[in-house]
C-alpha cells in the first residue's frame, strides 16, 4: 500500500474543499465586502409576517427554545416528520446573526456571538408557510459548557466570537462521538495557516482561541480566514474576519 499518495490524496480533497468554501463566500460578499452580517433565510421572505406570494403566515405558539450558553435550541412543532424546518437568530439591532436556511433537524440550534436579548424567528411550510417568533436573553453567568456525550446531538463548529475579531477570537465546536479532528485556519487563498488541534478528541464540547499568528507565531495580515473542522467522516467550515 502507497500511504504516502493516499495521504497526499486527502489533503488535496480538503484543499478542494477549502477552496469551494472560498468561492462560495467570494460570490456572497461581492469580492470580499467584509460584514460581519449573516444573510436571512430564504424561508423568511422579504418581511416577517408580510402578505402575498413567497411570504409567511403568522402562526402564534408554533416555536420553543432553550437556551445552553450560547447557544439556542429551536424546536418547530406542528411539523410533520422528516419536513424542512428553518430558523434565525436577531440581535437587538436588528442583524441576523445566525441562520438554519433548511434543515431535517427539529430540534436544530442557532448560536449566538454573545450575551444579550435575541429574536428568534423560525417556521416550516405544510403548504403554506407558517412562522412563529420568540425572544430568548442569551447569559454565559453560571453557564458551563456541555461536556456529557448524550447532551451532543451533532458534529459542530461554532461561529468564532468575536467576529471580526482582533486581537483573537474564540472558536468551539462539539463532537457527538469521539473522533480523530483536526481545526486547521486557512486563509482566501486556500493555504494552510494555522492548525489549532489535531488528534483524537473524546465527545463533547471544545474551544480554541486563535490569536491570529500562523503556525510560527507570525501576526498574520488583516483579512477573510476560514476556519475548518475535519473529522473522519464530516468537515464544517466558518468565515472569520481579521481586523487591524
Amino acid at each position: 500500500m502507497n500511504i504516502g499518495r493516499g495521504s497526499g490524496i486527502v489533503k488535496l480533497k480538503l484543499k478542494e474543499f477549502v477552496m469551494r468554501v472560498v468561492l462560495s463566500l467570494l460570490l456572497a460578499v461581492g469580492l470580499i465586502i467584509f460584514t460581519a452580517s449573516a444573510s436571512k433565510p430564504s424561508f423568511n421572505g422579504s418581511a416577517p409576517g408580510c402578505s402575498g406570494g413567497g411570504c409567511h403566515n403568522l402562526q402564534d405558539g408554533i416555536v420553543s427554545v432553550a437556551a445552553n450558553g450560547l447557544t439556542v435550541e429551536v424546536t418547530v412543532s406542528g411539523v410533520t416528520p422528516g419536513k424542512k424546518v428553518a430558523g434565525e437568530l436577531v440581535d437587538a439591532s436588528g442583524t441576523v446573526v445566525d441562520v438554519i436556511d433548511k434543515t431535517g433537524n427539529n430540534p436544530f440550534t442557532l448560536t449566538a456571538p454573545q450575551e444579550g436579548m435575541y429574536r428568534v424567528n423560525a417556521g416550516f411550510k405544510n403548504p403554506q408557510l407558517k412562522w412563529d417568533s420568540t425572544m430568548v436573553n442569551i447569559s454565559l453567568t453560571g453557564v458551563e459548557p456541555p461536556m456529557v456525550t448524550n447532551e451532543i446531538r451533532e458534529f459542530q463548529l461554532y461561529p468564532n466570537h468575536p467576529n471580526p475579531f482582533n486581537p483573537s477570537t474564540r472558536i468551539q465546536f462539539s463532537l457527538p462521538t469521539a473522533d480523530n479532528i483536526q481545526l486547521i485556519v486557512y486563509n482566501i487563498r486556500g493555504q494552510e495557516v494555522r492548525t489549532l488541534a489535531s488528534g483524537f478528541f473524546q465527545a463533547g464540547s471544545y474551544a480554541f482561541i486563535w490569536d491570529g499568528k500562523n503556525n510560527n507565531g507570525k501576526q498574520l495580515p488583516s483579512g477573510v480566514y476560514i476556519g475548518v473542522l475535519k473529522g473522519s467522516q464530516e468537515l464544517r467550515s466558518i468565515r472569520m474576519v481579521l481586523t487591524k
